[in-house]
């Protein structure tokens, strides 16, 4: 019965479920975090590792496990998801929810042929033309 708990609104949940789904997000970002650290082609993994657990304050061998033995660990520490989540946002990685929300929901209209989404786009370009590109600004 441990498996499913009820809360506090009578919803059935599985902290199982949630445990795997913050474990999978930890180590895509840890692996986007590698990414971003890697600096060229004479650049060693463990270096790269290296240096990422120094400027996120993660130990190297927490960032080894969530990148190869994520079958072997049933949960992430609370204070290496959020390390995590903050080294992303200093990288640069985190894109908004809003933002991808409104790329989406573009990309929708554009297939559907909206013309409102035509109009926008062309006042977008007008608005970027007559500004010049030393005041140029992102308008969404």
């Amino acid at each position: 019965m441990s498996d499913k708990r009820v809360s506090e609104n009578g919803k059935r949940i599985s902290e199982d479920a949630m445990n795997n789904a913050a474990l999978t997000e930890a180590a895509k970002w840890a692996g986007e975090l590698m990414d971003a650290e890697w600096k060229g082609r004479r650049d060693k993994e463990n270096l790269v590792r290296y240096r990422l657990a120094k400027s996120i304050g993660v130990s190297e061998s927490y960032l080894f496990r969530l990148q190869y033995k994520t079958r072997e660990m049933t949960d992430v520490r609370g204070s290496v998801y959020r390390a995590l989540l903050l080294a992303r946002h200093a990288y640069g990685l985190a894109v908004s929810v809003g933002d991808a929300a409104y790329e989406k929901e573009k990309a929708l209209a554009h297939a559907r042929g909206s013309k409102i989404v035509g109009l926008a786009d062309k006042i977008v370009g007008v608005a970027d033309a007559v500004a010049g590109p030393e005041n140029k600004r992102s308008v969404r």
